[in-house]
């Protein structure tokens, strides 16, 4: 099954879940300190794709504290969630069989935030509506019939000039529909003196952008993801493609995980996000508090949230990195310091990590430096 490892990217500089959720950024500051807070809590929420406290955090601010542009973004959320029953979002496209598949999956993804105990009802309610699009029965249990069921699918809409991806973004199904794409060729710097040569899909016109840009209207979402082919960026994340955070948080992050993935196929989602994450706290410099504001801003204790989960874990261990105290705030620490002690965690983490289970054979992560 395709796992989809997405950096997201938080409104108004579309950047890391790049610097995925986002590259994350604190609510304007001419909005009320409760509204900004219920903004930044709502948004952190979303990720966790919880929005019943989504929607109670921003309905327990003052309305006269929100600006316009938080305004805005509370207005939509109620809109979008706090009804009866989801809104048809799917007349973007006039192609038949596209709104067919963005209703299907618009409608799963409003269900599926509002109440997370009945997922797997909601899985295969998606499943088999999807498999009727192509005269299929619903598919077996398991990502094998998932794959087989959503690639005849995948098939009729590229006929049609669209890009599809199809799979899970932990803890949702997902779907990313865009028009345009172009290739580019690039070599990463990681830490522990690798060159990693990636090629990069830059992917514009875009019908959707998945669960998380879909529920949270649009003010987060993936901004990128890695593939076996390479690495998939949304240009609009990113602007001329020359800042911090492309170059860390979105080539930096997924170049780790397309070294990973090569290296250690079964890493988990999780696990690989952790490593990604200290790769951008290693290279982020001008990006560094907006990217310590989206880890501290999203954080979970449950491994099948993969980001939030990986957020809470480096904090963590590069706090006692460094020595400090549990409930240090790494945005006031040194910022050398703070970068340094990324790197050498991530190093000792491969290390280890060569050592208890060996790589695949043959899946080197490119041409060490010097």
């Amino acid at each position: 099954m395709n796992r989809l490892l997405p950096v997201v990217t938080t409104l108004p500089v579309l950047m890391a879940w790049v610097v995925g959720g986002s590259a994350a950024t604190l609510p304007p500051r001419d909005s009320g300190p409760e509204a900004a807070k219920a903004v930044s809590d709502a948004l952190g929420a979303v990720l966790r794709a919880d929005v019943p406290t989504a929607l109670t955090v921003l309905k327990a601010a003052p309305v006269e504290q929100f600006n316009q542009k938080d305004a805005t973004f509370r207005g939509c959320m109620l809109a979008r969630h706090d009804r009866r029953a989801p809104p048809y979002l799917a007349d973007t496209t006039t192609d038949p069989l596209a709104r067919q598949v963005l209703e299907i999956y618009q409608r799963y993804w409003w269900h599926a935030v509002r109440d997370p105990a009945a997922r797997p009802a909601f899985d295969a309610k998606l499943k088999a509506e999807l498999a009727a699009l192509t005269g299929q029965p619903p598919p077996a249990d398991g990502d094998d019939a998932f794959d087989a069921m959503i690639e005849p699918l995948n098939v009729e809409l590229r006929k049609r000039g669209f890009h599809p991806l199809q799979g899970r973004t932990p803890p949702l199904y997902d779907l990313f529909l865009w028009g345009k794409q172009e290739e580019r060729d690039y070599t990463v710097d990681l830490p522990g003196g690798e060159h990693q040569p990636v090629r990069v899909f830059v992917m514009d016109d875009w019908l959707s952008r998945g669960w998380s840009h879909h529920s949270a209207c649009g003010a987060t979402g993936a901004a990128g993801w890695v593939m076996p082919e390479g690495l998939y960026a949304v240009r609009s994340s990113y602007g001329d493609l020359k800042g911090e955070d492309f170059r860390v948080s979105f080539l930096g992050h997924e170049a780790q995980h397309f070294a990973d993935m090569k290296r250690w196929p079964d890493m988990p989602s999780w696990t690989l996000e952790y490593r990604a994450k200290l790769v951008e706290l290693a290279k982020a410099d001008e990006t560094r508090i907006k990217l310590l504001d989206k880890f501290y801003r999203s954080q979970d204790d449950e491994p099948d949230h993969p980001h939030p989960y990986a957020n809470k874990r480096v904090i963590a261990v590069v706090t006692s990195r460094l020595g400090l105290g549990a409930d240090a705030d790494l945005r006031k620490a040194d910022p050398a310091a703070v970068r340094k002690a990324a790197s050498e965690v991530l190093i000792e983490d491969t290390r280890k990590r060569e050592a208890e289970t060996p790589p695949v054979s043959g899946a080197g992560t490119g041409k060490p430096a010097g």
